[in-house]
């Protein structure tokens, strides 16, 4: 019995892969795959191995894609489809040489992202310019960067000669410049260059503004009223980075979110309190005032839920909200549910009657991933077969026809998203 159940599960498999058809996807479908997040970067990749792509991409094309997240794995796929589409061509013009190499993998390109587009600061003061290095969507680390630019901002001549700010990004791929701001007013563009000379792409520059330091308040002499405190702007207060970023549910996020208070002048409030709230998410060790540049660091880790996680600044009377999109984790559990109710170890069928099963897997905190590689077999046909299987936007589905009645049992072995399950499956006697 348990030799035809491995022949009976080995063409399934075979059948399965070959019923997965699809028309080659175009370039707006690779978009909305990296920002729905339906799918992992593997999974979009596998889709991109089978059905290959309705376009050839430019080089801008994969400039845009990388910045929404295609990693090395994608890019390699889609490169791999233009050799394909290549072959293809070649064939019908006539034989290629066999000594022609095969064209070498695009690899993925190292994306900038700033995690403060601008970084004001007092003349005299320090500040900090911070970046955030990507390969599609995991982090560069030990990479030495050079921020050039930044030997003129403490000069004491705007413009004048000096050593630019080298700093190397640390485990998550965040480098922090720290830089002094010269004695007078003025601005400038600094660009990230990697040390080595590799190509950075992304937003490279950012822009830095020296401002005149604030005056203290005079000592008022003829009434006693208090001087106004510093109000922030409407305008120029709120969150400057990391909003709408992805993630994992239950993992950290990838750089954090910056919070900054500026006045109607568009100089930095410091010290200034900030209330901070969360929903479906954690704060890590958040700091509850501005800095001495008007901003606040806060560090996430995301909820279970793989739904919107929020997260709510609070400065006086000014409420602020950054969104964040976390994902479904791994599959961690196979689900396998008849009508509402979950099937553990036996299902137990009535004769002359077919049966669905839905299919769902799950992360470890239950959220639903999707369903993949869908496949269902029986050790006994005669006691039960499997009639069909398909996959829609609830999960799986797996139809059951029973066989001979009268209590014989054979084993059912249903397996999607790299999880499997076995049950015991068994007709019930028919009635007299």
């Amino acid at each position: 019995m348990r030799g035809a159940f491995v022949v009976l599960l080995a063409l399934a498999t075979a059948l399965g892969s070959a019923a997965q058809t699809s028309e080659p996807l175009r370039k707006t479908d690779l978009i909305r795959l990296l920002t729905g997040g339906a799918l992992s970067h593997g999974e979009i990749a596998d889709l991109i191995g089978r059905n290959c792509l309705s376009f050839t991409p430019t080089s801008r094309d994969r400039l845009d894609l990388t910045a929404l997240g295609a990693d090395s794995l994608i890019l390699a796929r889609m490169a791999g489809c233009g050799r394909g589409r290549a072959t293809g061509l070649a064939a019908k013009a006539g034989p290629t040489p066999a000594t022609t190499p095969p064209p070498a993998p695009i690899p993925a390109l190292i994306a900038v992202v700033p995690l403060q587009s601008r970084v004001t600061a007092e003349v005299g003061t320090d500040a900090i310019v911070a970046v955030a290095l990507r390969r599609g969507a995991q982090p560069v680390p030990a990479a030495r960067l050079v921020l050039r630019g930044s030997g003129s901002v403490g000069a004491a001549t705007p413009g004048g000669g000096g050593a630019d700010a080298i700093a190397v990004t640390d485990a998550r791929g965040i480098a922090s410049f720290r830089l002094r701001a010269g004695p007078a007013p003025f601005s400038t563009s600094l660009t990230v260059v990697a040390a080595d000379g590799t190509t950075l792409s992304g937003q490279t520059t950012v822009e830095f503004i020296t401002v005149p330091a604030a005056r203290a308040a005079p000592v008022p002499v003829t009434t006693t009223r208090p001087s106004r405190a510093v109000r922030p702007s409407p305008t120029g207060t709120g969150w400057v980075a990391g909003t709408s970023q992805r993630g994992i549910v239950g993992r950290r996020a990838a750089v954090p979110l910056i919070f900054e208070a500026r006045d109607s002048t568009g100089a930095p409030i410091a010290g200034v309190p900030v209330a901070l709230a969360v929903a479906n998410g954690r704060l890590l060790a958040p700091p509850d005032r501005t800095d001495s540049a008007g901003g606040l660091w806060v560090d996430l880790e995301f909820g279970p839920r793989a739904a919107a996680t929020t997260v709510t600044a609070t400065l006086g009377a000014l409420v602020r909200q950054a969104t964040l999109y976390p994902a479904a984790g791994p599959p961690a559990r196979l689900l396998v549910l008849r009508g509402r109710d979950t099937v553990t170890q036996r299902l137990e069928l009535d004769p002359d009657v077919a049966t669905s099963l839905l299919v769902v897997p799950t992360d470890a905190f239950g959220n639903p991933a999707p369903v993949r590689g869908l496949l269902a077999a029986v050790g006994d046909g005669s006691v039960l077969k499997v009639a069909g299987v398909a996959t829609d936007s609830l999960g799986g589905h797996v139809t059951l026809r029973p066989g001979r009645a009268g209590g014989s049992a054979t084993n059912l072995a249903v397996q999607a998203s790299g999880l499997r399950t076995d049950l015991t499956a068994s007709v019930r006697a028919r009635r007299p």
